[in-house]
């Protein structure tokens, strides 16, 4: 094991502790993620992270302009393990 290698820091999640879906939305009231996004997150990469915090972002200023257009939801973990066969 090299004691050199640096562990990339993970991209922390948008939640702020106001964990309720607008179910007109489809969307977190305190992060703008949906359903998914939220389950999922744990297994996201970085670089899918910051993609919903950009789509969060997104979200979140389209609300507060009154639009009803948002940006679609990152979607679910795909699982790059391959399952054993019997």
């Amino acid at each position: 094991m090299n004691s050199n290698a640096i562990t990339p820091i993970q991209v922390r999640s948008p939640c702020i502790n106001v964990c309720e879906m607008n179910p007109e939305l489809g969307l977190c009231r305190g992060c703008f993620r949906t359903q998914d996004e939220r389950d999922w997150w744990v297994g996201y990469s970085n670089d899918q992270r910051r993609e919903v915090l950009r789509r969060c972002e997104q979200r979140a200023e389209a609300f507060k302009n009154g639009e009803t257009v948002f940006a679609p939801c990152v979607g679910v973990v795909q699982s790059s393990k391959r399952t054993a066969t019997p």
